[in-house]
C-alpha cells in the first residue's frame, strides 16, 4: 500500500526523527511527482516523467493552507516540534521553492514568536546547486540532505534518478550514475550546517543485490561522510511498505551498531532511528 499526503498540509503527526510534525506537501495531493525512484519509496513507483508547474499547489494556496493549520492548533493550545516540507516527491523541485521557504518561516515566527517551531526540509539534496535553492535552504532551521550510497554503482540502483524528469524548465539530463560526483561536490560545499540523511537497509530490485550497510559499500560511504562534514548524521530503517518487495529492514542492534562505527570513525552528533 502507498502513503500519500492527501492535502497541502497533513497532521501533525508523530514522527520517529521529528516529534510532533506538521507536513507540508508542495506536490499533487494524488500521486507522486520526483526526481528520484527510489526502491524503498513510500509512495511507490513514480509514474510521471514530466508535469505542468500548473498542477502544483501555488504559493498563495500553500500559504493559506499554512496559515489556517496554525490558527487552529495555536487555538488549541497545541505547538508543533517542525513544520516539515515532506509529502509526495522532492520538496525542491517546486518552481516557487524559493519563495516558499521564507514565507513559510516568516508565518511560523509569526504563530509562535516566543518559541518557533523548527522549519525543516527532507530533501534528496539534488537541487543544492542550485543557488537560489541554497538561499532558500538557509531559511530553514533544520535541514535534511539525503545520501543512500557511496558509490555512484549503490547510488543509482537505490535511489534511480530519472532521466528525462521534466517539470517547467527543470529537467534532469544526467544518468544516476554521472550525476554522483557532482551530488557529492554539492554536498561538501553546502555553505550551511546540516544533517545528513542515510536509510539502510539490504535486499535485491531487478536480480540486482541492494546493500549500503557492509564491505566496500560501507567503507566507501564513511569515506563520503569524512569529505563532506555534515553537522549531524541521521540513520534510519524502513518502516512503511516500499514498492521493491524483497528489501529487509535492519535489526535494533544493527542500525545502532552503525551509528556507534561512525562515532568511533569521529562523528560526534550520530543518532539512529529505527
Amino acid at each position: 500500500m502507498t502513503f500519500f499526503h492527501k492535502h497541502i498540509i497533513t497532521g501533525p503527526i508523530r514522527s520517529r526523527r521529528l516529534g510532533v510534525s506538521l507536513g507540508v506537501n508542495l506536490l499533487p495531493v494524488t500521486e507522486k511527482l520526483c526526481n528520484y525512484d527510489c526502491v524503498y519509496c513510500e509512495c511507490g513507483w513514480d509514474t510521471r516523467w514530466e508535469a505542468d508547474p500548473a498542477e502544483l499547489p501555488t504559493l498563495q494556496e500553500i500559504e493559506e493552507a499554512l496559515r489556517t493549520a496554525l490558527q487552529k492548533l495555536k487555538a488549541e493550545g497545541t505547538r508543533p516540534d517542525s513544520i516539515t516540507f515532506s509529502g509526495n516527491g522532492e520538496p525542491t523541485i517546486h518552481p516557487q521553492f524559493p519563495q516558499i521557504a521564507p514565507m513559510t518561516a516568516a508565518c511560523v515566527r509569526e504563530s509562535y514568536p516566543e518559541n518557533p517551531p523548527l522549519v525543516t526540509v527532507i530533501s534528496n539534496a539534488t537541487q543544492i546547486g542550485r543557488p537560489e535553492i541554497v538561499e532558500a535552504l538557509g531559511h530553514c532551521t533544520k535541514v535534511l540532505l539525503k545520501l543512500d550510497a557511496g558509490t555512484p554503482q549503490m547510488y543509482a540502483r537505490i535511489n534511480q534518478l530519472q532521466k528525462g524528469f521534466k517539470l517547467g524548465s527543470y529537467e534532469v539530463k544526467d544518468d544516476p550514475e554521472s550525476y554522483y560526483p557532482q551530488l557529492l561536490r554539492n554536498l561538501e560545499n553546502y555553505p550551511h550546517p546540516f544533517t545528513m540523511q542515510t536509510l539502510l537497509f539490504r535486499g535485491e530490485h531487478d536480480g540486482m543485490p541492494i546493500d549500503n550497510t557492509s564491505g566496500a559499500e560501507w567503507e566507501a560511504y564513511i569515506q563520503r561522510l569524512q569529505r563532506i562534514k555534515p553537522a549531524s548524521i541521521m540513520l534510519y530503517g524502513l518502516d512503511r511498505e516500499t514498492p521493491a518487495k524483497a528489501l529487509k529492514k535492519l535489526s535494533k542492534e544493527e542500525l545502532e551498531a552503525h551509528a556507534d562505527e561512525l562515532r568511533r570513525r569521529g562523528f560526534q552528533s550520530v543518532q539512529a532511528f529505527y
